[in-house]
């Protein structure tokens, strides 16, 4: 495809925007000239978002951009303008809460139709080239878009501004206020509420496409290690999770998951990676795994560690942000099998000395795996999955290391084929909360090489992180985060702050560095006075408006492609009042919540970080005051894991070797030295009828 001088996405870093800058429609990178173009020649904007690993995009991308035609009336008739998501989230984010308006859905990509004013009078995702099942075409849309928006002026522009204006009100409250009992209802009370909507038969709640929402998996599990779930009303959440890393979800051959399941027994993946996913189930297995530790359980968390430092780790010291779902034109390619290919990889491990005596046959291998001559995919291929019900099986000693060999015999195979792209750029936001999920790790899980290894990869990403993430503010020369590292020059983003700080905080209670627990207070102070008014967290900061860009709105507590920034800010508040000894630190936030908890009963598994924010009632909230050369003490580190996020760590230099446990008005239990902190503090075991006797 020859350049098209008219496209001027040829100098952009985003790979996404790279991948659309030969085409021959007109492009434009967000910006003043092009809506400054849009008011002069009083055309409607066409702003497409997506991006690099986004299967749909593509799809789209090749019937409808390069589409000589299609470019043809999109250049005549619209200003095009294409962003990539990763880089403008306050863009996707608004035009995505449009899309709701007009769809009650949104995705990627996201086609939204716009005055030169920039209110959205109608937004889609994909569309077709031609009609199919009583859908228009993209070009007959374009053709009546057209049409409408010089026809029908004054009604487009009416339409779009009520579309503006209640965007603007943001979510209206609740008709009726869901009632509870003291400051929030009881895990027991959500789990069992959710409970209508359980999948029995293969986990999860309702009907595919199923997400893994890890936010409030991790709520769940948090709330069986404390003992306000029962373990018999927890189940199905660890059959859920279980579940989820048998099946196609979880890349068995390298590790890492991808981004959702498109059937109901999470075989089949939609393939992309993205990096915020990592970030969720790093720290969803670290705790799992000390409540069912299952081998594969804790095999997946090295494994996803180990992917993200062979796969997703740049020599600068930062994390890439995705791997796109198709290889060779064709989704899911490069992550699935034939069963010939299979068949052979099968053979070949069986008749490995080590093996011969368990008398396996390659039939019964492809039955763990899920692998039959149709395919469990398309085209006969398979995704490759284990089969839970075959499980007593394949969990035993042996035979779980014939799962192990065939794992790394099938990457070999893999690694022979054209892998998908890995979109290179470094997101702030999900950098931080992936290290954050490192720190989890750290602290919880009990198998000394996971925490090693975790350990290691936070090391390397903390100096790289620092420097490519933040820059120098071109007027008032502070040191800034940067959203991405494609951009020279961003918007500041509340989510950004917010990760950071969550990720300082917990490399402070694992490391005991007093630089995280100054930059943790600092970058709070930062997040209270740029981005709060009204109780209400915006997406950018609040001093932050130009006639370039969309208004500015709240952030909720929804979890939406990863955990909601503002339940995360409410949660770790809270941790650093204590940290901090401050009961009024973050009052511009804390000082009325009850819009907040109300949002977040109203879709407690969409909003699990809100149910991780609100769960305790602030005198619940306790600080452990150590020593800090504990962290030396190989004792205290396999101890920690027993302090779920209701306590927040902090060190002192007391040569006394005294310990305290504390909360915003006293210190309730102290001691002196490691052996009596941790004999005072070590949870004892119920006692049953039989032990009382």
């Amino acid at each position: 495809m020859s350049a098209n001088p008219n496209n001027k996405l040829q100098n952009e870093k985003s790979l996404y925007l790279k991948q659309h800058s030969d085409q021959p429609v007109n492009w434009y990178p967000w910006g003043e000239e092009a809506i400054k173009k849009a008011k002069d020649e009083n055309k409607p904007i066409f702003l497409s978002i997506g991006y690099s690993s986004c299967h749909w995009c593509h799809v789209m991308a090749s019937e409808s951009f390069d589409d000589q035609e299609t470019a043809n009336t999109l250049n005549a008739k619209f200003i095009s303008i294409k962003v990539d998501r990763e880089e403008l989230p306050d863009l996707d984010l608004y035009y995505q809460q449009a899309s709701q308006f007009f769809n009650q859905a949104g995705g990627w990509p996201l086609s939204a139709f716009l005055t030169p004013e920039l209110e959205p009078f109608f937004v889609g995702t994909y569309f077709p080239k031609f009609p199919k099942e009583n859908n228009p075409s993209f070009r007959q849309i374009l053709e009546e878009l057209d049409r409408v928006f010089h026809n029908e002026k004054e009604k487009v522009e009416n339409n779009a501004k009520q579309v503006t204006e209640a965007m603007k009100r943001g979510l209206p409250e609740p008709e009726k206020k869901i009632e509870y009992p003291d400051h929030f209802p009881s895990p027991l009370s959500i789990i069992k509420a959710v409970s209508e909507f359980e999948d029995k038969e293969n986990g999860g709640y309702g009907k595919s496409p199923k997400f893994p929402h890890f936010a409030f998996y991790e709520w769940a599990v948090e709330q069986m290690l404390e003992g306000m779930i029962p373990q018999e009303d927890g189940k199905h959440v660890v059959m859920t999770i279980e579940n989820m890393l048998l099946g196609g979800m979880f890349d068995h051959v390298r590790g890492g998951i991808h981004r959702y399941s498109v059937d109901d027994k999470f075989i089949v993946p939609h393939f992309e990676k993205m990096l915020y996913d990592q970030a969720g189930l790093i720290r969803l297995l670290s705790k799992t795994a000390m409540l069912y530790p299952s081998v594969h359980i804790i095999d997946s968390l090295v494994k996803t560690l180990e992917y993200l430092s062979s796969e997703m780790l740049d020599e600068k010291g930062y994390f890439f942000s995705a791997q796109d779902a198709d290889s060779e034109g064709q989704e899911g390619l490069y992550f699935t099998f034939t069963n010939d290919e299979f068949m052979a990889v099968s053979e070949k491990v069986i008749n490995l000395e080590a093996f011969k005596e368990l008398n396996l046959t390659s039939a019964q291998v492809a039955k763990w795996f899920q692998i039959t001559p149709e395919g469990n995919f398309e085209n006969g291929l398979s995704v490759v999955s284990l089969n839970s019900e075959l499980k007593e099986e394949y969990f035993k000693p042996k035979e779980w290391e014939v799962v192990r060999v065939m794992y790394r015999e099938l990457l070999m195979e893999r690694k022979g084929r054209i892998p998908p792209a890995t979109d290179n750029k470094g997101v702030t936001s999900w950098n931080y909360h992936l290290m954050a999920g490192l720190c989890d790790v750290i602290q919880y899980a009990r198998v000394s090489i996971v925490r090693e290894k975790a350990t290691n990869l936070l090391f390397k990403v903390l100096e790289g992180a620092h420097k490519n993430f933040f820059g120098t503010h071109k007027e008032s020369g502070k040191m800034v985060l940067r959203h991405a590292t494609t951009l020279e020059d961003s918007h500041e983003y509340a989510e950004d702050y917010i990760f950071y700080a969550e990720a300082q905080l917990r490399c402070y209670e694992i490391t005991g560095n007093e630089s995280f627990k100054q930059n943790t207070l600092e970058t709070l102070r930062h997040i209270y006075k740029e981005f709060v008014k009204d109780n209400a967290v915006f997406t950018r900061k609040i001093t932050h408006e130009t006639d370039a860009l969309p208004p500015n709105l709240e952030v909720y507590p929804f979890d939406q492609s990863f955990k909601s920034a503002l339940s995360t800010l409410h949660l770790i508040t809270r941790r650093a009042r204590l940290l901090f000894s401050d009961p009024n630190l973050g009052h511009e936030l804390l000082s009325n919540s009850e819009m907040f908890i109300q949002q977040t009963l109203m879709s407690p598994i969409g909003c699990g970080e809100g149910l991780r924010a609100n769960t305790y009632p602030e005198n619940i909230y306790r600080v452990v005051k150590v020593p800090r050369n504990w962290l030396n003490e190989n004792d205290y580190l396999q101890f920690i894991n027993f302090f779920m996020p209701r306590f927040v760590i902090d060190y002192t230099d007391d040569a006394d070797n005294k310990w305290q446990v504390c909360n915003l008005e006293k210190c309730e239990l102290q001691g002196e030295g490691l052996q009596n902190f941790i004999e005072t503090l070590r949870p004892k075991p119920k006692q049953t009828n039989e032990d009382q006797k």
